[in-house]
């Protein structure tokens, strides 16, 4: 599993990115700083988003990514709990500041496809077991176990969620 940091701050400037974490170059972790640090190719390779809660400085890239997937006819996987998919669906998909991405180019076949995930309960996402914990933030916000293979990670957006994982589920730190 190879991890790129993309962003990890909240706000930006010349050598800072709002949080993205990107995984063995396919999988988001947040969308925030999706688009700055990458290559249209490399935008293109990304098969799935998984998002931690929907403050600006992790969702904002899901619109200009949108636009770079729309000639791509490949339907984008976003995932997050049921308190975050509203949210973008209804402030940020709806079409006043960019094409109605859940439903452009067509019902069929749109940017986006949500899936809503349930708290602490496994999910496939590609080829990695994903399970989503809650951690304490400003709102519903979680962060994620993330595993392949041998190898896991737990993933906590800027919630601080280390302290509040079940002993169970603590993957190994790195010293």
């Amino acid at each position: 599993m190879e991890l790129r940091i993309l962003g990890s701050h909240n706000m930006e400037r010349r050598d800072t990115r709002f949080q993205t974490h990107l995984i063995d170059g396919i999988l988001a972790l947040d969308a925030g700083g999706l688009t700055r640090s990458l290559t249209f190719e490399e935008q293109e390779n990304i098969q799935a988003i998984i998002l931690t809660h929907p403050h600006f400085d992790h969702i904002r890239d899901l619109l200009p990514f949108g636009l770079t997937m729309r000639d791509s006819g490949v339907t984008v996987d976003v995932y997050g709990i049921k308190d975050t998919l509203d949210f973008v669906a209804e402030k940020l998909m709806e079409g006043s500041l960019y094409p109605p991405f859940l439903e452009f180019l067509s019902p069929e076949t749109p940017i986006y496809s949500m899936q809503e995930i349930e708290p602490l309960k496994d999910f496939q996402v590609l080829d990695y077991t994903v399970k989503a914990v809650p951690v304490p933030h400003a709102m519903p916000a979680v962060g994620f176990m993330i595993s392949s293979d041998d190898v896991s990670g737990f993933y906590t957006g800027d919630a601080g969620g280390e302290s509040q994982m079940p002993g169970s589920m603590q993957p190994p730190m790195l010293s």
